[in-house]
């Protein structure tokens, strides 16, 4: 009986040297951009081709209806938000290893030809995987902000969510319920949901708001399953992981909201607005093989993309939180 050899893979994989602009970066770039749970998900507007700014228009009305009358007057109902989305020009550079990187290349090889598809070549690959890992850290920019990279997140300007923060970032003119240094858990987070939504019901038709409900982070999402089934008293508290609602409002666990940090926010998707620069032409992506010029096995790969945050409707929310 011959003994088993283990299999000995080439680590030479050529990679080609590529400057992807424009159309050609696409690919890469918005995944990187829709890697962003928030994004892919469908919970935020995601405005693309736009170049440094961009200003968004809401519509709101108050109580519309009068008493009729001969002539009637205007009501005076109407108000016309603006807002303006600002990009902040964002880098992504890495150095990698090809050996390093060969064994979960050669994997997802094998995983593709199984489920019947073509798989892609070793470049692709670096690429692709860049660009996902990308996606999970804008995810917390979008929510935390970080105080050069991206100074306008939809909970903070610095990377901390925290009071200062929250007055410094996108949702900074919606409604705030502090739930008085009661500390989130299963025992007390319907409650916090509760205060939330009793001051939602201040903001003029943001209840009617098709997809309106509570963005919480994946701990405080833990604890209201928790709660939803200890309550399991009757029809209506079977909880699944996807699509739990509260009050008939959907509760969106969301990534770029850290677990530990007791904060909420009750909008509506369309009001979360996300713009790139994807389809202006300004995007790239490169891949330079290095290891051909100076003897190590590196290639580089680096993304250039733009993203910023906005509320179309300033007053349109609630953030709650418990900062004791």
């Amino acid at each position: 009986m011959n003994p088993v050899k283990s299999k000995k893979y080439d680590f030479d994989i050529d990679v080609s040297s590529n400057t992807y602009a424009g159309e050609l970066a696409l690919p890469y770039v918005t995944a990187a951009v829709l890697g962003a749970e928030t994004i892919n998900k469908n919970r935020v507007r995601l405005m693309e081709g736009i170049v440094g700014k961009a200003v968004i228009n809401g519509l709101s009305f108050s109580d519309v209806i009068q008493t009729a009358t001969c002539s009637g007057g205007d009501g005076a109902d109407l108000t016309l938000t603006t807002q303006t989305l600002t990009l902040n020009d964002l880098m992504v550079k890495e150095v990698i290893c090809r050996k390093t990187i060969l064994p979960t290349f050669v994997g997802a090889q094998g995983q593709m030809r199984r489920d019947g598809n073509l798989p892609p070549t070793f470049s692709e690959f670096l690429m692709s995987s860049l660009a996902a890992q990308t996606g999970t850290s804008l995810e917390n920019l979008l929510w935390q902000g970080a105080t050069t990279t991206f100074p306008f997140g939809f909970l903070s300007n610095d990377g901390t969510i925290d009071e200062a923060g929250i007055n410094a970032s996108a949702t900074q003119d919606f409604i705030q319920h502090d739930s008085g240094s009661v500390a989130w858990d299963a025992a007390t987070i319907l409650g916090h949901m509760n205060g939330v939504f009793n001051a939602a019901q201040a903001v003029p038709g943001i209840l009617q708001k098709p997809g309106c409900g509570f963005y919480v982070s994946y701990e405080a999402y833990a604890f209201f399953l928790q709660a939803m089934a200890a309550q399991n008293t009757g029809p209506g508290y079977n909880q699944s992981m996807e699509g739990a609602t509260y009050l008939g409002y959907p509760v969106y666990p969301t990534p770029g909201i850290p677990n530990g940090t007791d904060v909420m926010v009750f909008t509506y998707p369309d009001n979360l607005v996300v713009g790139t620069n994807a389809y202006t032409g300004a995007e790239q992506a490169a891949l330079i093989p290095v290891y051909q010029y100076d003897g190590s096995d590196n290639v580089k790969a680096s993304l250039d993309f733009s993203v910023g945050v906005q509320v179309a409707v300033p007053a349109d929310g609630v953030v709650g939180f418990d900062f004791a």
